[in-house]
């Protein structure tokens, strides 16, 4: 331990000297949650936007009625030229709409618009809305006027009683900051690494310190640790900034609500530790595996998809078995959005999962030493 604390030490020392380093682990911290909240912040202004939708609308003299109710939805026509930036929204009625109201005859309306165009999305979506509002008004006229009940074509009411809580419907959109938070581990030790394995190899300086009278479990853990240092002050910074930043994000617009207690951040924080020591001795295996720094950098970049699978991948598969509780990665990010959530934690699963990911780590450094006796490790060959 005194050994494998002095090269801890070392490196850390070493590292806090390149402002490279030390920029990468609070870069990603910092940039990271202020990214997704200024992406959710003009999300929920556009979802709660109270202002008037403009559309063109052609024949609107055919139909006055519809153009009122369209008005008192808050729809209005459009009086100024569209922008060539912009796919204009239009609206057609037709000329017989009269005489296909008197028939009671389907009426054709022709509403034109970009459906792929992200920003027009919740416009193009009140339109329809307030079209769809109208004709239920007149399939509800048209059976009074016969005299039939208008229940009669709703056989079945569904009242829905949502349990879900405030909390519970923040996790569906808090769930991608979650991946920051487990990529902060992944990405703020990066730098130190890559530098300590792969660059000191080029430097020479590796095969200087293999022949010093010092275990290569010494030297790998010594590396690991200072490695990790990083990697874990990018976690803690990212569980520090993410609260801060969030309070500005309008969540209570779309009756969303979170809170970042003190006692559920450093559990977080606990839990992030067996993942930084993970996330460094992968690091540190597919550095010394490749050739020269460039290359390792190439290789631990494709490294940063196995969290985001763990994290998305899971998320977007639905995936309910309860092993994802008890394995590596997933383990805990199930437990992070159970806390977000407000709801019960499988201790069980928390506990085994960091256990796992503690002796993955172990494996993973026990073959790094391994790895250090071979002289094709130690020389790049």
């Amino acid at each position: 331990m005194t050994m494998t604390t002095l090269i801890w030490r070392k490196e850390f020392k070493d590292a806090l000297r390149d402002k490279r380093s030390v920029l990468a682990a609070m870069s990603y911290a910092f940039f990271g949650p202020m990214l997704m909240a200024v992406a959710f912040f003009f999300l929920i202004n556009q979802l709660t936007d109270p202002s008037d939708v403009e559309i063109s609308i052609e024949g609107k003299d055919n139909a006055p009625e519809l153009i009122q109710h369209l008005q008192r939805m808050g729809i209005t026509e459009r009086a100024s030229p569209w922008p060539d930036t912009v796919t204009p929204i239009s609206l057609t009625i037709p000329a017989q709409w009269d005489e296909k109201m008197q028939r009671a005859e389907p009426i054709d309306l022709v509403l034109k618009a970009d459906w792929s165009a992200q920003k027009q999305q919740s416009d193009i979506k009140r339109v329809e809305r307030a079209i769809q509002g109208y004709a239920a008004q007149i399939t509800h006229y048209r059976l009074v006027l016969r005299g039939i009940d208008p229940r009669v074509i709703q056989p079945i009411q569904l009242n829905k009683n949502d349990l879900a809580t405030r909390g519970s419907k923040a996790a569906l959109i808090l769930g991608s900051v979650l991946v920051f938070i487990i990529l902060s581990v992944f990405w703020s030790g990066m730098n130190v690494a890559i530098d300590i394995s792969a660059g000191e190899r080029e430097r020479n300086s590796l095969e200087f310190l293999l022949s010093q009278p010092l275990s290569t479990q010494s030297i790998v853990w010594g590396k690991t640790l200072a490695a990790a240092s990083f990697a874990i002050f990018g976690a803690a910074l990212s569980l520090i900034l993410i609260p801060i930043i969030f309070n500005f994000v309008p969540l209570q617009d779309i009756g969303m609500s979170v809170s970042f207690g003190l006692p559920m951040m450093l559990l977080m924080f606990v839990l992030l530790i067996p993942l930084a020591l993970l996330a460094t001795t992968l690091q540190l295996f597919v550095s010394f595996r490749a050739k020269n720094f460039k290359e390792a950098q190439t290789y631990i970049s494709f490294l940063l998809i196995i969290p985001m699978a763990a994290s998305f991948g899971v998320e977007f598969a639905r995936l309910k078995t309860p092993i994802l509780y008890y394995l590596p990665l997933t383990g805990q990010h199930q437990t992070f959005l159970s806390l977000i959530r407000g709801e019960a934690i499988n201790w069980l699963g928390t506990g085994v999962s960091a256990l796992a990911t503690i002796a993955l780590a172990l494996v993973i450094g026990q073959a790094i030493a391994r790895m250090l006796k071979s002289e094709k490790t130690v020389f790049g060959l």
